[in-house]
């Protein structure tokens, strides 16, 4: 009698504990309060809700200046390297975050030696730094869709969070009325983190399908869809507006896109409805309308106020810094126009923070910081691109969809609103580039531990042509779900 061996399914790894602390350090970057005394931006300094105990964690220590969180992911580092680890990185994307991080010190230096400030410099580029060093760390931990998962859930669950805070302050504390001097309810930062969730939700429904999936993205979404109406960002629209076409050239053509074009010439004659109606109405249910019809507005104080700040950067750069290394960090850019940008006198960063982060990168370290710094971002878009392309995987396709869309969330925010000096701002970027090199190796992996093909005549069976070898991404028995 002959023995046939099962065709079974090979194990779900267990998740890494590096990978359990990374995403409970992401979801406390995300939902954490820090001090009133450090903070009055969230809330406008009125209130802070019971996740301010976590706010030891997002407090400087006394005399090093750096945060028990930004410790935390520091010591764990070590635990991210080795060959084992480097096996699941992308190599592109590790050079373009080494040059990255080498066109950060060369430019930083450079500002030293033309009179700047080491704290402003640091001030400056910290969070971008720590961006970096989670994207370079996560692909170490994320090992598995069960990881994307996880990883998902925890941007779905800390955007919860915080809307329903949103929602909660906005009626208890403000009376359901913004105030003359309230602009937001939370922060400009709670932008990114809501579109991010967004588009996950939207995504993964559109991906998998089915009455549940549908049904789940629409009540979640709506929930944040109101935080966003109620923290009045106009930002926020943009950056999901943005994000769409992106989408919609990434998933090709198919039967997808055949689904999507049906909806579109359903929903469109609706769109159109609804935009006209919005331009003629100061009602909030016209939101989005409101905020992308008055974003580069010649009559908007706001928007005035940006390009007087990118005049002043373009001014600085040519007047005043170097082609190549810029300004180098920890300079105030040259206020040479100031009718607009007349900012409060206790806000002594704003010289070395432009709304206009990508201008004021390109000023304050020249065509280094444009090519060499900035450079990661596209990289990471387009790793993300051709590891979608590269999967039928949903879970995969949606984590590679969605590190898209928090790219250019980001490129978004730093367009219009300090994103380089955000902190959850660069959560956002740090776990987008890591999913990017992550899904990128993904058919690289599945296709490099495949056995080679049995000669004619003598087929392998399932079990062996399937094997994964150490190190790759395994699929697990059952599918998780969002």
């Amino acid at each position: 009698m002959t023995y046939v061996r099962p065709n079974r399914p090979e194990p779900v790894p267990k998740r890494s504990m590096i990978a359990t602390i990374l995403f409970a350090l992401i979801l406390v970057a995300f939902v954490g309060e820090a001090p009133l005394n450090l903070d009055t931006v969230t809330y406008s300094g009125l209130w802070r809700s019971p996740f301010a105990v976590l706010g030891p964690l997002l407090t400087p220590v006394p005399g090093i200046s750096l945060f028990p969180w930004q410790i935390a992911l520091i010591v764990l580092l070590p635990f991210c390297l080795g060959a084992a680890a480097l096996r699941l990185h992308a190599r592109e994307l590790d050079r373009a975050i080494f040059v990255s991080v080498a066109s950060v010190g060369m430019t930083f230096l450079w500002g030293l030696t033309q009179g700047g400030s080491a704290y402003y410099a640091y001030y400056q580029v910290w969070r971008f730094l720590a961006a970096l060093l989670i994207a370079y760390m996560m692909m170490s931990a994320v090992r598995s869709e069960r990881d994307f998962v996880a990883l998902g859930k925890i941007v779905i669950l800390a955007a919860l969070i915080r809307a329903t805070l949103c929602i909660y302050f906005f009626y208890a504390h403000l009376g359901g009325k913004l105030a003359p001097k309230i602009e937001y309810v939370t922060t400009h930062d709670d932008s990114m983190l809501f579109v991010s969730a967004i588009e996950i939700m939207a995504i993964w429904a559109i991906l998998k399908g089915g009455r549940a999936a549908w049904i789940r993205a629409i009540v979640l979404s709506a929930i944040v869809v109101y935080a966003v109406v109620l923290n009045n960002r106009r930002l926020a629209w943009v950056e999901l507006v943005m994000s769409l076409p992106l989408m919609y050239v990434l998933i090709g053509p198919g039967v997808l896109r055949t689904r999507v074009n049906k909806w579109a010439m359903i929903v469109g004659p609706l769109a159109l409805v609804y935009i006209v109606a919005g331009l003629f109405s100061d009602s909030p249910f016209f939101a989005p309308v409101h905020a992308l019809a008055s974003a580069g507005s010649e009559t908007d104080a706001s928007s005035l106020t940006r390009e007087e700040e990118v005049r002043n950067l373009l001014r600085t750069l040519v007047d005043t810094g170097n082609p190549i290394f810029g300004t180098g960090w920890g300079r105030p850019y040259d206020k040479v126009e100031s009718f607009y940008s007349n900012y409060n006198a206790n806000w002594v960063l704003y010289l070395y923070t432009p709304h206009n982060s990508l201008v004021g990168l390109a000023a304050f370290s020249g065509l280094i910081g444009v090519l060499g710094i900035w450079g990661v971002v596209p990289l990471a878009a387009y790793l993300a691109a051709r590891g979608y392309r590269d999967t039928t995987n949903p879970i995969v396709r949606t984590a590679a969809m969605a590190a898209i869309g928090a790219i250019c969330t980001y490129s978004a925010q730093c367009y219009g609103d300090i994103g380089l000096q955000s902190f959850p701002g660069a959560v956002v970027l740090g776990a987008a580039l890591a999913i990017a090199g992550r899904v990128s190796m993904w058919s690289k992996t599945v296709t490099s531990s495949t056995v080679a093909e049995a000669p004619e005549g003598r087929p392998q069976p399932a079990w062996r042509r399937s094997r994964f070898r150490p190190g790759a991404i395994q699929a697990p028995t059952r599918r998780p779900s969002l």
